[in-house]
């Protein structure tokens, strides 16, 4: 129309060119089974998990360079490879990382296939997978085990040192480590001077204290690294008690139970653990009136941040009521000391790293003759 050669030969082979890598793209068909392996498909927070892809070409023929997209939490976030031609019958694979600086339910997929025209001008793309889940669970501190109701010892395959009767013919069950509150008159002698710590006969087996972990969600007394902390605080704890076989029950201050791990449920509850977020309710003071209502009491643990004066009274309160009350405080809080009692034990955790405030509170908690910072022996 322009009267221009050089520009009608340059159309032409332009549409030529876009219609013949578009039908390229249409008509091509890859047939290729993709696999996708997820190990393990729950991990903990700075874990190493990663992704396996296989694809398999069961067509009679190599297939074309390829494209695939693997997409990961709701793609925020996707791996991307470019897999060479492969022959009839062989298998490619590919393995990527999964990203776990992040607690969380994360979809992995769907999984696309692209192939480009050898001129590059068209795709297509086609779906290979579905999509699966990975649950990177809260990290888990190595901390020493929540401290006990005094005199409340079971004879459990973590504590026995020794059983059945002694040489010198004093009749007992079993030997176990002395705890508060045990009367000094059980105190087996030649068996502490023999191990180095004070050794206590037991004449039966006494069930272990039922344990309670409270978590606070409220998002007023929280900011997100101390949120994350506490999260982690009442993870660890947990997986301690459900290690010991401990039965422990995880509740909320929304009034949520997340779980006994006593009945099998410590995976449930870590899964819900990755999930939890921040409530802006408040329902702080009405569950720990329900706890405090309780016919059937023992260990209470309260994983919470900053709490007001009226708050901490009533946490501490429940000292009265429970053998042992231990509370964990992820975000600074002063004048507490005006509250502690010789049953509760106070881990300030807003200053120290979690695991070190827990188990040297914890461990001067327990020891006779010895106090936690800031706190009483019971006697």
């Amino acid at each position: 129309m322009l009267g221009a050669v050089e520009l009608i030969v340059l159309g032409t082979t332009s549409i030529v060119l876009l219609a013949g890598s578009l039908g390229w793209a249409r008509t091509r068909h890859i047939d290729i089974d993709m696999r996708r392996s997820v190990q393990p498909p729950r991990l903990h927070v700075g874990a190493e998990g990663r992704v396996d892809l296989s694809a398999e070409n069961r067509s009679a023929r190599a297939t074309p360079v390829q494209h695939i997209t693997d997409v990961f939490d709701d793609g925020r976030r996707a791996a991307r490879f470019l897999v060479p031609p492969i022959p009839p019958g062989d298998i490619a694979r590919a393995a990527y990382r999964v990203p776990t600086s992040r607690r969380g339910r994360y979809p992995i997929g769907p999984l696309t296939l692209g192939l480009f025209d050898p001129f590059g001008l068209a795709r297509s793309s086609q779906l290979a997978t579905g999509i699966d889940e990975v649950i990177v669970r809260p990290r888990i501190h190595d901390i020493v085990a929540p401290p006990d109701a005094p005199g409340r010892h079971a004879a459990t395959a973590d504590t026995v040192r020794a059983s059945v009767f002694s040489a010198d013919g004093e009749d007992f069950l079993t030997l176990r480590d002395y705890e508060i509150g045990d009367d000094l008159r059980r105190v087996h002698w030649r068996s502490t001077a023999r191990v180095g710590e004070l050794m206590v006969r037991q004449d039966e087996t006494r069930a272990r204290a039922h344990a309670t972990v409270l978590l606070d969600t409220r998002a007023s007394a929280y900011d997100i690294v101390s949120f994350e902390l506490a999260v982690e605080a009442a993870a660890s704890i947990v997986a301690k008690l459900a290690t010991l076989r401990r039965r422990v029950e995880v509740v909320t201050s929304n009034g949520q139970t997340l779980g006994d791990a006593a009945t099998g449920d410590a995976p449930l509850v870590m899964d819900r653990l990755a999930q939890i977020r921040l409530d802006t309710g408040d329902r702080l003071l009405s569950v720990v009136a329900g706890l405090a209502g309780r016919q059937r009491t023992g260990v209470l643990v309260v994983v919470t941040g900053a709490t007001t004066d009226e708050e901490f009274a009533k946490l501490a309160g429940l000292s009265t009521r429970y053998g042992v009350v231990t509370i964990v405080s992820t975000k600074a809080t002063a004048g507490r000391e005006a509250f502690l009692a010789p049953s509760l034990v106070h881990v300030d955790a807003a200053h120290v790293p979690f695991p070190t405030a827990w188990n040297e509170a914890v461990s001067r908690w327990t020891l006779p003759g010895t106090s936690a910072p800031g706190s009483r022996s019971p006697r």
